[in-house]
């Protein structure tokens, strides 16, 4: 019997469900009491509220397209959508059915399944989180059903049939017999599996699963299989690293000799690994052995310095403790062993809890001991070898150097290499850097490499050494590092220089005394053979009058020549006598100076040079001997200008603050500077030999600096060859 149409409305109003009519726009026409809890609107103000008002944005074209679709050829549909709602705390999910009728409006029933709707999500959620799907399987039509997630793992499409032999394949070769024995005992003895085994996707990727399976029984027949799938990669790969990593520490552990401990500090116990109570013997059959018994092991005379460090640990900021002490070895006598740990604190901030392992260092000990001895005896004999050594890394870093060596660079670098990594070439004598980085490259080469160095001491005089660069192999022949020595061979490089000083000094003297005598005979028979000469020719009487005259000039000229080298002679050695008998007086020096300069004006004049006089127009005075002052000048201007051919001579008098300075200037041939140095020694000229182009004997600027030097004054000479030569006298000024 069909409903009336009072009872129908009656059960509209008091249904759950959702009853909407509403048109291809979404426009409500129509709607019970139940849908105001969707609207929060009373039953008459819904009427031509949009349906869009409430439904969530994410479902609001999946909505629209659903609706647009409806029509006499497709009447129907049903879907579950979400609404915004004050009503409950969670979002309104409800499942409606819609029904297209021919007057082109839609009739809507909805269901409130938003609590089984959370439950769905929550487990699709917690299925991605976990990555593990769901599966079941009908053994008796042979149907295997995947979840989502299922399909995921296996990087297959969703909803892609698949069989079970066909998700049998994915495992691993290895891993597929023991997969379909799992399922047949699980059909045979009705009892469930867990396993886990590799499978390779449809990627290529290889993942390690762990499968459940549950049978669902009916009258004692499995007629169902329930299951899951959850990737385990991550997890399974980190504890194949745990257990790898464990491997690894024990077998490093015994590698270096060490066992672990955990020290209980408050029940004082301490917990021993198996190795470690192997290596030093404690009994096997006890997990925790007394503080007591430990200390017992200790060397004797260890005991109070490690006690004493092992409190300082507990108590000191930070976190790490660290010991060191020997210990008696089973069947071994004492052994050196360093312990490293790490401390739990309490919230005091005191040591509750300590780990840490114990390190058998006796050979590395035993090596240090043998290594120091090694060293001490190495520098005893680095010390008496050599003045310095230094022993240096392929770097150029100071590995270990002789105590001169660090002694020089501690005083002058204020740096200790033996303690602070230190380039050699950053402490090493400016005239050492030189040729040190050729040197030392060499040597990497694995060439030895010999060198003369000559340096100047701290103590200002000059020392001579030998270095040598010896490259050290290691044992593949490659250099790793290289041993620099330094000989002094002071001693035998300056008798060395002293003999070949000598051997020029004896050339020298040879060619001197060969220039002496040359100059001698040419300056006193040159002009003895032309007074000579002339004299006959005036004796004999046959000249006429003119030629007389230019006999007697010439005469006068030889006599002059003459007397002037016997005179600089007698001048040279009746030095001493005149050094102490000269006459002081207060002189003009302005006067003087012009004096000199007048006396060969002449001279100049007839050479066609220019001939110039600056004096000081203070008129500076100066006590001296004025004739062996002028004598001294006169033989520099006199020089100035024998030696110049054209250009001008200007004679200077200058007072600055309480010295006289006279400069005598030409433009002259110059001094070479191999005789420059020589040129103030006596019978030394620019020219020498008989065929020199100047006269003289070459002592009169050797006489002039005596007599300078007499008066406290000094006198300096600076030239350049072929463009002229300055001459400075600086005598103290009277003030």
């Amino acid at each position: 019997m069909a409903f009336t149409g009072k009872e129908f409305e009656i059960l509209a109003e008091k249904t759950s469900l959702f009853l909407v009519l509403m048109d291809k726009e979404g426009k409500v026409r129509k709607v019970n009491k139940r849908c105001e809890s969707l609207f929060l609107l009373p039953k008459d103000q819904i009427i031509g509220q949009s349906m869009f008002q409430r439904i969530l944005d994410e479902d609001e074209s999946d909505f629209r397209k659903l609706i647009s679709a409806l029509s006499d050829n497709s009447p129907q549909a049903n879907r579950i959508y979400r609404f915004a709602t004050l009503v409950s705390d969670a979002i309104l999910s409800i499942k409606f059915d819609f029904v297209y009728h021919h007057d082109q409006m839609i009739y809507a029933t909805g269901i409130d399944v938003t609590e089984e709707n959370e439950e769905h999500n929550l487990l699709v959620t917690l299925s991605k989180l976990t990555k593990t799907g769901v599966w079941h399987f009908d053994p008796l039509k042979e149907k295997l059903y995947f979840s989502k997630e299922c399909y995921h793992l296996h990087d297959i499409a969703p909803n892609t049939p698949i069989a079970l032999e066909t998700a049998i394949k994915y495992y691993h070769p290895a891993s597929r017999q023991k997969v379909e024995k799992h399922i047949d005992s699980l059909i045979n003895d009705k009892k469930p599996f867990d396993f886990i085994e590799r499978l390779i996707s449809e990627k290529g990727i290889e993942k390690w699963v762990r499968v459940i399976g549950k049978p669902v029984l009916h009258k004692n027949k499995v007629i169902f299989i329930n299951g899951s799938y959850s990737d385990i990669t991550n997890r399974y790969k980190y504890i194949k690293q745990l257990k790898h990593n464990e491997e690894t520490k024990n077998l490093a552990l015994k590698g270096i000799r060490s066992g672990l401990f955990d020290y209980n500090i408050e029940n004082n116990s301490i917990f021993y690994s198996t190795d470690f109570k192997k290596m030093l013997g404690l009994p096997l059959d006890k997990d925790f052995v007394p503080e007591e018994i430990f200390r017992e092991m200790i060397h004797p005379d260890d005991v109070d310095d490690s006690i004493q460090r092992h409190t300082d640990n507990l108590k000191k900021d930070g976190y790490h403790y660290h010991n060191f002490y020997r210990l008696k070895h089973l069947n071994e006598g004492y052994r050196h062993y360093e312990v490293y740990g790490y401390r739990k604190k309490n919230k005091n901030g005191e040591t509750i809890r300590m780990i840490g392992n114990l390190i058998d260092i006796h050979q590395k000990k035993l090596n240090e001991q043998t290594i120091v001895e090694n060293q001490s005896r190495l520098l005893a004999m680095v010390n008496n070898s050599f003045a310095y050594t230094v022993l240096l890394n392929t770097k150029g870093e100071i590995l270990m150097a002789d105590e001169n060596s660090l002694y020089i660079i501690k005083r002058d670098f204020k740096v200790d290499p033996t303690t602070t990594p230190s380039l050699f070439i950053n402490v090493m004598p400016v005239n050492f850097k030189n040729t040190f980085a050729h040197e030392f490259n060499e040597a990497l080469k694995g060439i030895s490499v010999k060198k003369e160095i000559e340096r100047i001491t701290i103590k200002g005089t000059t020392q001579w050494l030998e270095s040598k660069y010896t490259p050290i192999f290691d044992d593949q022949n490659k250099v790793n590092a290289v041993l620099i020595s330094f000989h002094d061979i002071t001693e035998s490089k300056l008798a060395e220089l002293a003999i070949k000083e000598a051997h020029i000094k004896e050339q020298e003297l040879s060619s001197l005394k060969s220039n002496i005598l040359s100059n001698f005979s040419h300056e006193i028979r040159t002009p003895l053979n032309g007074i000579m000469t002339i004299s006959n020719l005036l004796l004999s009487g046959e000249e006429k009058q003119q030629e007389r005259k230019k006999l007697l000039k010439y005469l006068d000229q030889s006599k002059d020549r003459l007397l002037k080298t016997i005179n600089n002679l007698s001048l040279y050695s009746e030095f001493e006598t005149i050094r102490k008998n000269l006459d002081y007086i207060e002189a003009d020096m302005n006067y003087t100076v012009e004096t000199s300069y007048r006396e060969y004006r002449h001279l100049a004049k007839s050479k066609g040079l220019t001939y110039l006089l600056k004096l000081d127009e203070s008129c500076p005075i100066a006590t001296i001997d004025e004739n062996i002052f002028r004598t001294a000048l006169n033989n520099i201007i006199h020089n100035a200008i024998k030696y110049t051919d054209t250009g001008k001579i200007v004679v200077k008098l200058k007072a600055i603050k309480e010295y006289i300075h006279i400069t005598v200037k030409d433009t002259g041939i110059g001094i070479d500077r191999k005789n420059l140095k020589k040129i103030f020694d006596p019978f030394i000229q620019e020219s020498i030999g008989l065929n020199r182009k100047y006269e003289g004997i070459g002592i009169g600027l050797t006489l002039s600096k005596k007599y300078i030097e007499i008066l406290g004054g000094i006198i300096t000479i600076k030239s350049e060859t072929l463009k002229g030569t300055k001459c400075t006298i600086k005598i103290p000024r009277v003030l």
